[in-house]
């Protein structure tokens, strides 16, 4: 019987377990070299380090010595010829690396798989749809949207929902479009890449050449645009309004609802009766007069006759709820002034100037209007009035016109509150 040389223990009925490290015989609970403390397998590690040891020596010894062979031979080294030409030229396209080497890597990076148009053709169409649609939507919503608002859904503006929601829908698939194009775009060939940017830059360089009316037409929408109508909920008298203008040449301004203004102003009834129209007439033409000569231009001279053409046209507007330079006949300024027998027309020698220019605002009186504060009285209406045209291109250029010499202004108040003005130069 075979007794375990770690513990003592008698093997019975077993086969006893040998350890090939140190040769000796243990029991089940010790067969293991870590369970008995192997002695063995500590000197097999250590053998096993010095021989790898030396196989890496002997390896890397060789190596080295081969290296030192070869750094004995002679080693014709073939030399970069740099001139100062060379030099300068490395230095700029290594600056301009760093700086847009990204543009650099944009331009020249090109997909060079076809854009696959009979794929896309489904997604194309129904994006161009929805977008169409969407616009359509939008300003049909727009036109209607008093009309809609009258349906009552609790403080939800059925006009406004609408006009939201088209709106929405437009800006999200004008986007889609906008990365189908770009994805067209990358598959092109360079030169096209280079084509458009050229484009986009002589663009940019018209708009800045033309700064001074080039935004004109966005000015002119959003005067035009009555944001109130963008609401989607109604909170009573909370609720915004703006008024809306119809020309490239015509001045809106927005007002608040204010309940304290309207009925009574410092406890009169029919505050309208306040604000002279004759007295605010002449007050605003002193005031153009002040902004042209503060520019180094001769003030204008009251003509009675420009006058009565304005003030004819102020009250057509205010009387027909409409504002526009062309009156509901779809008489101009001009046609207006040659149906009052008044002719405008001014030789230059080279070249001679035909017809009326005009000016149209209208203004809240006895709100608070945004931009120009409180119009309660005669010198706040009219300064308000005044720096609406100033502060707008096309009203600023007539108003600054060296050429002008004539003007008259015309005012006439609506029953909702507004006062109309025409303004016409000769």
């Amino acid at each position: 019987m075979t007794e375990c040389d770690y513990c003592g223990k008698k093997i019975d009925g077993v086969l006893p377990h040998k350890c090939k490290y140190c040769g000796l015989v243990h029991c089940n609970n010790h067969i293991l070299p870590e369970s008995h403390n192997c002695a063995g397998l500590e000197e097999h590690k250590k053998r096993g380090q010095e021989k790898w040891k030396n196989v890496f020596t002997s390896s890397t010894s060789s190596k080295f010595e081969e290296k030192d062979e070869e750094e004995h031979r002679p080693i014709k080294i073939k030399h970069k010829q740099h001139n100062k030409k060379t030099k300068v030229q490395d230095r700029i396209k290594n600056y301009f690396l760093d700086k847009y080497g990204d543009l650099v890597y944009w331009l020249k990076k090109r997909e060079h798989y076809k854009y696959d148009f009979g794929r896309r053709a489904n997604y194309l169409i129904t994006t161009i749809l929805i977008f169409v649609a969407s616009l359509v939507g939008f300003s049909i919503f727009y036109s209607n949207a008093i009309k809609l608002n009258e349906i009552e859904l609790w403080i939800i503006k059925l006009g406004g929902v609408l006009i939201l929601a088209s709106l929405f829908f437009a800006i999200k698939f004008v986007w889609r479009l906008g990365k189908e194009g770009i994805n067209i775009l990358k598959r092109q060939r360079n030169w096209l890449k280079y084509l458009i940017i050229i484009l986009v830059i002589f663009l940019l360089w018209q708009g800045y050449t033309n700064k001074d009316t080039v935004l004109n037409p966005v000015f002119d929408t959003y005067n035009k645009t009555n944001f109130s109508l963008f609401a989607p909920v109604s909170f009573g008298d909370f609720s915004l309004d703006s008024t809306s203008s119809d020309s490239s040449n015509v001045y809106s301004n927005q007002k608040k609802d204010n309940s304290g203004f309207g009925g009574f102003v410092n406890g009169i009834l029919d505050p309208k009766s306040q604000i002279d129209i004759s007295e605010l007439e002449q007050r605003v033409h002193a005031l153009i007069n002040e902004e042209r000569v503060n520019y180094g231009l001769k003030p204008l001279v009251w003509d009675d006759k420009i006058a009565l053409i304005a003030r004819e046209h102020s009250q057509d507007m205010a009387t027909n709820d409409f504002f526009s330079h062309d009156n509901l006949k779809g008489e101009d300024p001009t046609d207006r002034g040659n149906r009052h027998g008044y002719s405008c027309r001014k030789d230059y020698g080279s070249y001679y100037t035909y017809g009326l220019a005009e000016n149209i605002a209208l203004t809240p009186i006895y709100s608070d209007v945004v931009g120009c504060g409180s119009t309660t009285n005669l010198d706040s209406l009219a300064e308000c009035i005044v720096d609406g045209w100033m502060t707008s291109p096309g009203h600023r250029e007539n108003i600054l016109t060296k050429t002008y010499t004539k003007a008259g202004i015309g005012i006439a108040y609506s029953d909702n509150d507004e006062a109309y003005s025409t303004q016409d130069f000769c």
